[in-house]
This record gives C-alpha cells, sequence and structure tokens, in this order.
C-alpha cells in the first residue's frame, strides 16, 4: 500500500484513543469531554455524542469463551498462537477502527484544520465519552494501547441530580452508584501493577481546581498543555447540568451561562438524615475508599440498622417482583405466543 502524503489523512490516520468514562450518568463526563475538545490536539465528532461500546463487552467475552471452549485440542492451539488474546484484539481493532472512521466522516473537525509548528509530529488523541463504567473491565483487553480516563463524583450529588434531571428512584440510583464504584475500584486493583493507561478524576477536584486537573490530563495523555486555551476553557458555557431545570423550567441541553449561584457539587445538602443514613449504609464503604466523607450520619444506631435492613429486605422483594413481571409479560406477549 502506498503511502498517503495527504496532510489531513496523515493526521488522522493513526490517532490513539482515549475513553472518558463516567461512574454514572450526571458525572461530568460531557464536561471534561467538552474542556478536552479545546485542545487542538484532541478529535472528537458529532455523530455520535455518547459511544457505549464497553457497556456490552461482557457479550463478546462470552462469545470468545464459547468459541474457544469449542476447539480441540486446546493446547496445540496455544502452543502456535495466543488464540483467546488474538481474538480479543481482533475484535478490539474492529471497535478502533470504526471510532477512527468517525474522524475521516466528519465535517473537518476544528483541530485538524489548526495550523503550528511541528504539527506532523504531536500526538493526536480520538475521544469517546460514555456515562457509564460498565464493561470497562474489558477496554484493555479488547484495546491495549488505549487510555482510560474515569470521572468519578460524590454518589449523593450524583443521586439527587438524577432524581431532579431524570426522576430517578432514589433506592435505584444510590445501588447504581455504589455497584459502578465497585467497578472502579476493582479495575483500579487490576490495573495496580501492569502498563494499562488508567487515570481516575474527581469531578469535584474539576471544578475546584480546574487547570491543575487539566494538567494532569495533558501530561496522562502526552499533550502540549502549552496549546490549550485555559481562558477559554474558564468561560466555557454549563451544558446539561440540572440547573438549565431552575432557568428555564425543563430540562434542556442547551448552553447555559454559570452564575455567581452556580455550584455544583452541594446538589444534596437539602438531604435529611434518613436520605443520608440509607445511602451511608448503601454506599459509603465505597465513598471513603474513593476519598470522599460521609461520616456526617452514622449508620450504626440499632434504629438505622433495623430500617435498613427491613429497606433492603423489601428491595429484595421489589427485584424478585419485577423480574416476575417481566416473565409474565414475556410470555404473554404476542411475538412469544407466535414462537
Amino acid at each position: 500500500m502506498s503511502k498517503n502524503t495527504n496532510s489531513s489523512d496523515s493526521l488522522t490516520s493513526e490517532p490513539k484513543l482515549c475513553f472518558i468514562l463516567g461512574i454514572l450518568q450526571r458525572s461530568g463526563t460531557h464536561h471534561i469531554y467538552r474542556l478536552l475538545g479545546l485542545h487542538p490536539d484532541c478529535l472528537s465528532t458529532n455523530f455520535l455524542t455518547e459511544y457505549f461500546l464497553m457497556h456490552h463487552s461482557e457479550t463478546l467475552k462470552n462469545y470468545i469463551d464459547g468459541v474457544y471452549e469449542l476447539w480441540q485440542p486446546k493446547n496445540k492451539i496455544e502452543r502456535n498462537i495466543d488464540a483467546r488474546n488474538m481474538l480479543w484484539r481482533c475484535l478490539g481493532d474492529s471497535l478502533g477502527r470504526f471510532l477512527k472512521l468517525q474522524i475521516t466522516k466528519s465535517k473537518a473537525p476544528q483541530s485538524l484544520t489548526s495550523q503550528t509548528t511541528s504539527e506532523e509530529s504531536r500526538s493526536r488523541i480520538m475521544l469517546a465519552k460514555t456515562p457509564s463504567v460498565k464493561g470497562s473491565n474489558n477496554l484493555f483487553d479488547l484495546l491495549p494501547g488505549s487510555y482510560l480516563i474515569i470521572l468519578i463524583r460524590d454518589g449523593r450529588a450524583i443521586v439527587e441530580s438524577g432524581a431532579k434531571t431524570f426522576g430517578w428512584n432514589y433506592e435505584s440510583a444510590m445501588r447504581n452508584w455504589a455497584d459502578a464504584a465497585k467497578i472502579i475500584l476493582d479495575l483500579k486493583e487490576k490495573c495496580k501493577d501492569s502498563d494499562n493507561k488508567l487515570l481516575v478524576l474527581k469531578y469535584e477536584d474539576l471544578v475546584n481546581d480546574e487547570k491543575n486537573e487539566l494538567l494532569k490530563v495533558f501530561d496522562f495523555l502526552g499533550l502540549n498543555a502549552e496549546l490549550f486555551d485555559f481562558d477559554k476553557a474558564k468561560s466555557l458555557n454549563v451544558v446539561g447540568s440540572s440547573e438549565a431545570i431552575k432557568q428555564s423550567g425543563h430540562m434542556h441541553w442547551e448552553p447555559i451561562t454559570k452564575t455567581k449561584e452556580f455550584n455544583p457539587l452541594k446538589r444534596f445538602s437539602d438531604w435529611d438524615k434518613k436520605k443520608r443514613s440509607r445511602f451511608n449504609w448503601i454506599a459509603g464503604r465505597y465513598m471513603a475508599q474513593l476519598g470522599y466523607d460521609t461520616i456526617e450520619v452514622s449508620s450504626k444506631e440499632p434504629l438505622d440498622i433495623a430500617r435498613n435492613k427491613l429497606l433492603d429486605f423489601l428491595w429484595v422483594l421489589r427485584r424478585i417482583w419485577l423480574n416476575i413481571t417481566r416473565r409474565v409479560i414475556k410470555r404473554l406477549s404476542p411475538k412469544s405466543t407466535l414462537a
């Protein structure tokens, strides 16, 4: 294959992939995605705002395991090729190509039209964001060499923001945050002694000390911080915040101007003792492991313990009832009847 000398093609041929994952929705993934998009060497497109490529990656793992179990004799295969990992890599290469194709199909991203010195020698980063860490444990098996930035946020703020924005059920949201926190902690442990490029950031740190947190990200990605306009970043409008509800009466994703009253860190400031106690019971240990403080309310008083255990029992009953209901509906649906 002849080498393509077209300047824009050379810039888009092999950018490195950076996945930006949020612990849950409302964790600030869109905010950091927009901030990093201001860097001239970060590439993004408008085709998909959230990719969810890892969200169902466990299905790929089950597929590979199922295929591998049918191969005989396994020992001979493993002597000749690292079959299982090769399958992972081939599927991962396809996902990577899909992401990189979005650049060439995009209408001249700003970062491709910028002209600065030594442009050919600079690293380009393709950004892909998803407000979920489900399946993130498979990322480095599928796409080794990729960068992974995980944005975490105080679970109480996420739960409250999600309840106001999307009508989340508090109990479900608390449990979803705890499940996602465990995934992140397990992934950090898995990557501890590896070469995998994982960076976990706190949304609160990004809000309180934006410049230093961005410098940390640029160092992690190998990007030149001198090319970034920090003043422009400081004046960036807010998009997707629950603040939109206060200003317009409904949720929307149009840019709104930051006001002096804008404070995304205190969404849960009006929580009562019962709600704080319930969150601590469900997610307190994960909050502590992620560096958050939840000691303002104790969940160890006898009445609190009894109440929380009762709520746990009711939650289990609710899940059982929902599963039964789904099965009945599925069995009675016209499609299943025809089958």
